[in-house]
């Protein structure tokens, strides 16, 4: 395994983050292990080849990264270990996420739900602020309703976290589906994981507008997307709740929330008639979620 890695200024940490989100697949990460210390970008490649053709395509959109990173090579089992040391269970309300290899030392409360990964750099773990966003609203709608009658769509499902949590969590039709082949692979392997029936779940290669489409309706619908990508497919993503249902939009820059509030309130108003809307920010991400009433 082929490391790169580089230090750079804390105003580039952001929009890089940004500019990874809109990638399925990254093999990159930013590292910032407390405040006053540096931020570290970091790559991890099969060749040095590969790693130096990524780092010229990052630097075509960021032409202030130096021209070239360090590269080290980590054997599998330093990989192995590094990444499983930068992730940690999580948990909200009666839903846990717990990484695969700690499911053997993780008690998870008698009655309550749990999701085991592991995804890699590839897709979601979990571990990013939007999706525990998403995670949050998911639990809170299905604390206040019968879990056996809520549908749920988890629109980009990345790694399928937030579908295997909703049907962990006892939701009576869950359906996940993303615009990558792969990210349906690893849902489905996920679902596995957890020992879930595909009938508990579906995953399915779709985009946006046909995914929502074929969800039809639901009670909650989740979408982990970038800001731009959310308010393209405003009119899509309003149509596709149900009357008492939640629209729960992350992926979303805390100084961006406003005007994607905006956008989406404006046009759930005249969809639905009756709207409630609020937003909640963890560190420089933030959601907003529309209740239809």
């Amino acid at each position: 395994m082929i490391e790169t890695r580089c230090e750079i200024e804390a105003s580039l940490a952001q929009p890089l983050e940004d500019f990874f989100c809109e990638l399925v697949r990254s093999p990159w990460l930013i590292f910032h292990e407390k405040v006053g210390a540096p931020h570290v970008l970091m790559g991890y490649f099969d060749s040095e080849s590969e790693a130096f053709d990524a780092w010229a395509d990052l630097r075509k959109s960021f032409k202030m990264l130096p021209e070239k990173p360090l590269v080290g090579t980590l054997e599998d089992r330093d990989w192995k270990e590094a990444y499983k040391a930068n992730l940690h269970p999580w948990n909200f309300g009666r839903l846990h996420w717990v990484p695969e290899w700690r499911r053997a030392e993780y008690a998870v409360p008698a009655g309550e739900a749990v999701v085991y990964f592991d995804a890699g750099l590839a897709f979601g773990t979990g571990d990013h602020p939007t999706t525990r966003l998403c995670g949050m609203r998911l639990v809170e709608f299905l604390d206040t309703h019968a879990p056996e009658t809520v549908s749920v769509t988890d629109a980009g499902c990345g790694s399928g976290i937030l579908a295997i949590s909703a049907a962990q969590l006892g939701a009576q039709s869950v359906y996940g589906f993303d615009r990558d082949p792969e990210a349906v692979e690893v849902s489905a392997e996920n679902r596995g994981k957890n020992k879930l029936p595909e009938s508990a779940v579906a995953f399915v290669h779709e985009g946006l507008e046909s995914g929502l489409r074929s969800a039809g309706e639901r009670d909650v619908v989740l979408a982990n997307i970038i800001s731009d990508v959310l308010c393209i497919y405003a009119d899509n993503l309003i149509a596709s709740v149900k009357e008492g249902g939640v629209l729960a939009l992350s992926g979303i820059l805390a100084s961006e929330q406003q005007s994607v509030m905006d956008v989406f309130a404006k046009k759930a108003q005249k969809a639905w008639g009756k709207v409630r809307v609020d937003g909640r920010v963890m560190g420089e991400w933030s959601d907003v979620a529309l209740f239809r009433e």
